[in-house]
């Protein structure tokens, strides 16, 4: 008679226990600790991803000026990060950390290799209802749904961005001192610095090499141009080898121009790209894109840095 209660009471007391243990680990996952080291990774992660941009954009068409400016940006960028950062802990990285441990809790799974797993499987789920939380939030601002495909990509992208975050946060919510979360976040941005600083050597190696082939616009020779481009909405552009030029419908923002000019072949100093001027009612610069077999002519509607170009491809004969 005497064992029983002491029975029960011992359950009572390990449930209660039970239960403050649980409420203990949530309230670790919210900690500030989390947070910080949460920052750190998607810091090293942006690092590391404007590093691969930044080389990818040389292989693209386009002024590598637009490459370029990335670099002198992301200082910038990094420091007005921490906001974003902040945000997608909060609305990314610690649901999906709070997510595998509920997994793990309701599964029965112990372990830490069992809570990574879970985790990591916790992400697809997190980042689809982050997706939908922040195209919710775009729609209110902007008053339009963004395309199918733009939720298609960031939902996958915010799948990649939140594992290795969610998995460094969950360090740091095991109950780290202060001392070792400052040193683990300070690892962990340092790394991602490092290992952007690695990428962008070797890509300038691969570069220099032709192991990543850097795009070259074409290269013809005045004579080459003479000839019909069209725009393939109705604007012609007509070159002839007298050096007059004909306009007729093309684009530019908020109208259509049109006029007979003159034109001729220009090389940048700079990077060494191709500029066709043409005067009358349409003059403004011209620029070589395409390929030496498929070239094309475009310009720029507004702000080059913004890359909206109107692209006119040689469909007619020489004159």
């Amino acid at each position: 008679m005497t064992v029983e209660p002491e029975v029960a009471a011992g359950g009572g007391g390990g449930a209660e226990a039970g239960s403050g243990a649980v409420a203990g680990q949530f309230r670790d996952v919210w900690s500030g600790r989390a947070v910080l080291v949460s920052m750190a990774a998607l810091l090293a992660e942006a690092m590391c991803l404007t590093a691969g941009v930044v080389l990818y954009g040389f292989t693209l068409e386009g002024p590598v000026g637009n490459a370029l400016l990335a670099a002198f940006v992301l200082p910038v960028a990094l420091v007005l990060g921490a906001l974003p950062g902040l945000v997608l802990t909060v609305t990314l990285v610690l649901p999906t950390l709070t997510l595998g441990r509920l997994a793990a809790r309701w599964g029965g799974w112990q372990g830490r290799a069992t809570w990574w797993w879970c985790t990591a499987a916790a992400a697809p789920f997190s980042a689809a209802g982050a997706t939908l939380a922040y195209g919710a939030c775009g729609a209110l601002l902007t008053g339009s749904v963004a395309p199918p495909l733009v939720y298609l990509v960031c939902w996958p992208a915010l799948t990649a961005a939140a594992v290795p975050a969610a998995l460094l946060a969950a360090v740091a919510a095991r109950g780290t001192g202060t001392r070792r979360t400052v040193r683990l976040t300070v690892t962990v941005a340092s790394s991602g610095l490092l290992t952007a600083l690695a990428v962008g050597v070797l890509g300038v190696a691969a570069l220099a090499t032709g192991l990543l082939p850097a795009y070259e616009p074409p290269r013809p020779a005045p004579a080459g141009l003479v000839g019909v481009w069209r725009d393939g909405s109705g604007g012609t552009l007509e070159l002839r080898a007298d050096g007059t030029a004909t306009a007729r419908g093309l684009s530019k923002p908020g109208d259509h121009c049109g006029g007979v000019g003159r034109w001729e072949l220009d090389r940048f100093t700079a990077d060494e790209r191709l500029e066709v001027e043409v005067d009358g009612d349409c003059r403004g610069q011209w620029f070589m894109g395409g390929t030496q077999e498929r070239p094309t002519l475009y310009y720029f509607l507004g702000d080059p840095d913004e890359w909206h170009r109107h692209v006119l491809t040689r469909q007619g004969g020489r004159s």
